[in-house]
């Protein structure tokens, strides 16, 4: 007995509403390389619509001339909102950098592939991560 293509797309949509439907990310239990892949595309979405255009301005306050550098030097040495949001857009640069050797160490050498080993670099990348970034700010702050 063959299937007209009405009866195949009623069986096709008796299954797809057969399979939960989890819009909410809370409630998906993302393996931890795939929550370092999608946070690793976040933060290159913020370098290039926020990072880049405001390292490009510091760039061009610190060479514009030295009353222009003085003044970003002292807004960036007191502990404010901008100072704050410049070492926040830096960190999250060095996350992308970090994520980003990763990848390339996963795809070019085949080192850390199966799920476990990707797993395994995921964890060490975030610690690497972690910890050189409260160094950095004990290293401002403190």
């Amino acid at each position: 007995m063959a299937l007209t293509a009405q009866t195949k797309d009623i069986c096709l949509i008796k299954i797809m509403n057969q399979r939960p439907v989890y819009i909410d990310l809370r409630k998906i239990k993302l393996p931890m390389s795939a929550f370092s892949s999608i946070t690793h595309r976040l933060s290159g979405m913020y370098i290039f619509f926020i990072s880049l255009p405001l390292f490009s301005v510091l760039l061009y306050l610190s060479t514009k001339n030295k009353t222009a550098y003085e003044n970003l030097y002292d807004s960036l040495n007191t502990f404010s909102l901008f100072s704050a949001f410049v070492i926040i857009s830096f960190l999250i640069l060095w996350y992308h950098i970090l994520t980003g050797v990763r990848h390339l160490i996963m795809d070019f050498f085949h080192i850390g592939e199966t799920l476990m080993g990707s797993y395994y670099s995921s964890i060490f990348v975030l610690v690497i991560w972690t910890l050189s970034s409260c160094s950095l700010i004990g290293y401002i702050y403190l």
